[in-house]
């Protein structure tokens, strides 16, 4: 016997009922839509069948897909992917992969990120990496692993916040002198915050004005050209060994293992609390203060965001090369829609001061226009040269 679908009185949900190879089945559909409930009926009467023919599948633990999505994978998952995937690992410890369901993701991010994290680092370090351990599941143990049917957070991207280079100029002049150099570097490559926190000086040759990012956001690494006056400003730094970019005593920045960031929150607000990059955050409709309560730091906030500092590298080389996809391989993009963002901002009459902050050319673009602008000179944090 077959199941059929029924309905109890009183419910307004359709039922299955029936036997299936001698196992009764007596069960909600949970709709009232009898469209629905049909393909319900069919599914479950196919799986039945299945399990009594060929015997119940093994259910198989998120730790163990997690370990066979790494192993399989070894030489491709990038560092950064196994410590998501890890995590993930000791979040789900004790779960199976078909335990794990919309909810359950939802909940991993509430306990995996901070909750203000913008909706695409909850993609990023839980939904993504969740789906391809599941996936992997699904076509490696089938009749255990049910394809995942876990949805992201939709990613609204507002337009790019950037800074004219007089902005920058006068943000860096403000900014802690140990600080300044790394500003700099932003400026002139587009590193992210931290690949450049990350970078170190054997992946630095000055003489050829390139460096290496290593591991960046696409798991790939990425040579950067420098304009001649980032070249300055990193020869002038005291010191030519491990991480190039020194907190202010002289330590590298904390190694967080690229799963927050942070590190120079503090010193990067104050650059634009006295550069004047910042706007009234009203408290309850309240006005702003005087000049002199300017330095309040709950109820002003900067303009920018030091990961705003790559949008204004990509505006600026773009409105120089007016070329996407060098800037696309230049900057380590996946893709020329994120290119595109950048393709108008940058005023034509304000191109020639970018020579103010790059010098006189560019590796990729050959020489800046402005002949006779003047350079910003920037002045390394003091510490004791090798």
């Amino acid at each position: 016997m077959s199941l059929r679908l029924y309905r109890r009185p009183g419910s307004d949900n359709w039922y299955v009922r029936g036997t299936v190879r001698g196992r009764r089945i007596f069960e909600t559909t949970e709709t009232e839509d009898k469209k629905l409930a049909e393909i319900y009926r069919a599914k479950r009467e196919t799986e039945l069948y299945e399990r009594a023919v060929l015997g119940a599948a093994d259910p198989i633990s998120f730790a163990a897909a997690a370990l066979s999505y790494l192993e399989d994978g070894e030489d491709e998952r990038s560092p950064r992917t196994r410590l998501l995937v890890i995590r993930l690992a000791d979040h789900f410890a004790g779960r199976n992969c078909d335990q794990i369901d919309q909810a359950a993701a939802d909940a991993a991010v509430k306990a995996l990120c901070k909750p203000d994290a913008a909706p695409a680092t909850k993609n990023r370090t839980v939904y993504t990496p969740l789906r391809a351990v599941l996936t992997h599941a699904s076509w490696k143990w089938p009749k255990s692993c049910p394809a995942p049917r876990i949805r992201g957070k939709t990613e609204e991207l507002p337009p790019p916040a950037w800074l004219k280079p007089a902005q920058a100029i006068r943000l860096m002049n403000a900014a802690a002198p140990h600080l300044r150099p790394l500003l700099h570097f932003f400026l002139c490559t587009g590193a992210r915050v931290s690949e450049a926190l990350d970078l170190d000086w054997s992946d630095v040759d000055l003489p050829a004005a390139k460096v290496v990012l290593r591991d960046t956001k696409n798991g790939t690494d990425r040579p950067a050209r420098l304009p001649p006056a980032i070249v300055v400003t990193l020869a002038n730094l005291p010191h030519r060994d491990g991480r190039v970019f020194r907190r202010d005593d002289g330590a590298p920045y904390a190694d967080k293992e690229r799963q927050e960031g942070g590190q120079i929150k503090t010193a990067f607000r104050a650059a634009c609390r006295r550069s004047g990059l910042i706007v009234w955050e009203p408290a309850q409709g309240a006005p702003p203060p005087e000049a002199e309560d300017l330095c309040t730091p709950v109820r002003w906030a900067p303009v920018v965001t030091p990961h705003d500092l790559r949008h204004t590298w990509a505006s600026w080389f773009y409105a120089l090369s007016k070329d996407m996809l060098l800037l696309k391989d230049e900057g380590g993009w996946a893709s020329t829609a994120m290119v595109e963002r950048y393709a108008h901002l940058m005023p034509s009459d304000l191109v020639g001061e970018i020579r103010s902050v790059w010098g006189s050319s560019h590796p990729r673009i050959g020489a800046l226009p402005g002949i006779g602008a003047n350079v910003v000179q920037l002045v390394a944090a003091p510490g004791k040269s090798k």
